[in-house]
């Protein structure tokens, strides 16, 4: 072959690969013009078609007889998964191993002082390489990535779109940093390690773990050369979902009754009525291909003297709810999906008290933040034999019960003076408590708990059966199969009489039934499981469920300035915690 096409005094190189990454490599080289392209080598695509203007010129096999008929010395391997590229090097220098390497660094680049750069290795558009650091051999470092000072990337690994590597960070060979990931300095990472989309690494990790979520949790070892990219072919068996934020009551209620199982305080209806006026509820609706739903309700906050804003959940037992999710839902793709619409969004942190009746809460949130339990509830397990669940009760509390039942009667609220009655029976109880001024809620937060249409509110009122006073009431919200005891007071006057015993006894008996299978009476103050609050409920019950919180920081950065701003250095597990002096956020 005689064939001749560099009309040019710049040395000739040809690509090793043809595929999306190849037309990003001619694009560098393009732009510097030290280089004249002589075509590509792909062993998978056919001899002759192109990328952009250049041929497929042969397989990897022919390069010895290549090389001498296009006169080149110098190839640049253009393939995007870390292991592939290293083998493929391998495979080449066994059949050429003259043959040397370029590396292709973007004019738009930033690179700083004493950087070291191995060959074959490429930095696209954007990037950042801060002074003294040192990136090995034919690794990659992707748009808009930024890699610290002192920082080390070893041969064949690399750092996607928008990833951010501190100062003095050490990353292993073949281990792959993916799209927006961030590692905050002095962090070493092992070889052969897969750091997920969004994620962030404040730990170690050791060789061949692939690690997600913020901050960065091991959710499983790995081999070697484990995939991380992923092709349209691939992509057919992975389920990719669509976001969509929901502010509209029909749209919201049509999303619950899709899923089918919820609580109240999912609903449209209580967002509204317990919002305060900062804060805008949405839902944030997660769905795939195959069906599967995720819906996760929050408050968005402007957050005071900054561009940012944060979420929240509700009073009460919030968290996602789904639909055709399981222990073994791959949550990578939600994560990403939600990632993206809250970095968008400006939303540095989300704070949610989780559900102990929704099913897969910690699996949706697999990976994602920090989930903690804040302690235990009570629940009355309506499934089993009406006279099994009274056989449970404490022998004391049995005692106080009977006594209160010849003492007492029962009817529900029914009118306006029997709510004003119990909103004034609950504020004396908050004021005997001091209580905070939060748990003070105004007419019309009971007036619409009581008018809603999306769950059921029952208020029951006991009466001394000796004066015909009303004594003690109970507010029992019933969704689904579920009743929370949610509100509760009894007159100072009467406390010996113990009539909210015999109101959540009286609506057990209710809860049966309407056939409801659990009657939630919650936790102790602030979800504790050790103090009064806690114990009285416990004598119904021994049938205890865990309450856990979700916290995520999403940028850490920020978070860290808005705490250092207001001065809070304390040692506390407020979250989050520059609302420290201003906020409830994880009292009950």
């Amino acid at each position: 072959m005689s064939t001749k096409p560099n009309q040019t005094d710049k040395p000739n190189i040809i690509i090793i690969g043809a595929s999306g990454h190849a037309k990003v490599i001619i694009d560098i080289i393009e732009r510097r013009g030290e280089y004249n392209i002589i075509g590509l080598i792909d062993s998978f695509k056919a001899i002759g078609s192109k990328v952009f203007n250049y041929r497929i010129i042969g397989h990897e096999k022919d390069i010895p007889s290549l090389k001498n008929s296009y006169n080149f010395e110098s190839a640049i391997i253009a393939i995007g998964d870390n292991w592939t590229r290293k083998i493929i090097f391998q495979k080449i220098i066994k059949i050429q191993p003259d043959l040397s390497y370029i590396s292709a660094i973007h004019p738009d680049a930033i690179i700083g002082k004493n950087v070291k750069i191995g060959k074959g290795t490429v930095i696209m558009a954007g990037v950042i390489i801060n002074s003294d650091a040192k990136i090995g051999e034919f690794c990659i470092i992707n748009t808009k990535a930024s890699l610290g000072h002192d920082s080390h990337l070893k041969n064949y690994s690399s750092l996607a779109p928008n990833s951010t590597i501190g100062g003095n960070v050490k990353i292993g060979s073949c281990t792959a940093i993916c799209l927006s990931a961030s590692v905050i300095q002095d962090i070493s990472i092992g070889k052969h390690c897969i750091i997920g989309a969004g994620s962030l690494i404040i730990r170690d990790v050791q060789d061949n773990f692939k690690v997600f979520g913020i901050p960065g949790k091991i959710k499983e070892k790995i081999t070697k050369g484990q995939k991380y990219l992923y092709h349209s072919e691939s992509l057919k068996s992975r389920q990719k979902g669509s976001l969509e934020i929901i502010t509209d009551k029909v749209k919201w209620q049509k999303v619950l009754a899709e899923i089918g199982r919820y609580d109240f305080y999912h609903t449209y209806e209580y967002h509204q009525l317990s919002k305060n006026p900062i804060e805008n509820p949405i839902l944030i609706l997660y769905r795939t291909g195959n069906n599967k739903l995720i819906a996760l309700p929050l408050l968005i906050r402007d957050i005071p003297n900054s561009d940012f804003k944060d979420a929240t959940s509700t009073y009460g037992y919030a968290g996602p709810i789904s639909n055709n999710i399981d222990p073994k839902f791959d949550n990578s793709d939600f994560i990403i999906n939600l990632l993206s619409y809250l970095n968008n969004n400006n939303i540095i942190s989300v704070f949610s008290r989780l559900n102990p009746f929704m099913p897969c809460q910690p699996h949706v949130l697999r990976g994602l933040g920090e989930i903690s339990s804040q302690g235990k509830v009570v629940n009355i397990n309506l499934k089993i034999d009406i006279n099994k669940q009274r056989s449970l009760y404490g022998k004391r509390l049995k005692t106080h019960v009977n006594k209160a039942r010849r003492m007492c009667s029962i009817r529900k609220a029914v009118n306006e003076e029997d709510l004003q009655t119990f909103i004034n029976i609950y504020y004396e109880n908050m004021d005997r408590v001091k209580a905070k001024k939060s748990y003070y809620f105004d007419k019309s937060y009971f007036e619409n708990m009581m008018n809603s249409s999306s769950f059921d509110t029952d208020i029951l009122l006991a009466i001394d059966s000796e004066t015909n006073t009303i004594i003690g009431g109970s507010m029992f919200v019933t969704t689904n199969n579920i009743v929370q005891y949610h509100l509760s007071g009894t007159k100072n006057d009467f406390l010996h009489l113990t009539p909210t015993k015999l109101l959540i006894d009286e609506m057990r008996l209710l809860a049966n039934k309407k056939g409801s299978q659990f009657y939630n009476l919650g936790g102790g103050l602030g979800g504790r499981d050790n103090d009064s609050l806690f114990n009285f409920k416990a004598s119904f019950s021994n049938d205890f469920k865990s309450f856990y919180l979700w916290k995520l920081i999403v940028n850490d950065s920020a978070y860290k300035e808005l705490v250092y701003k207001k001065g809070i250095n304390e040692n506390t597990n407020f979250f989050p915690l520059y609302r420290l002096m201003d906020d409830i956020n994880v009292n009950l």
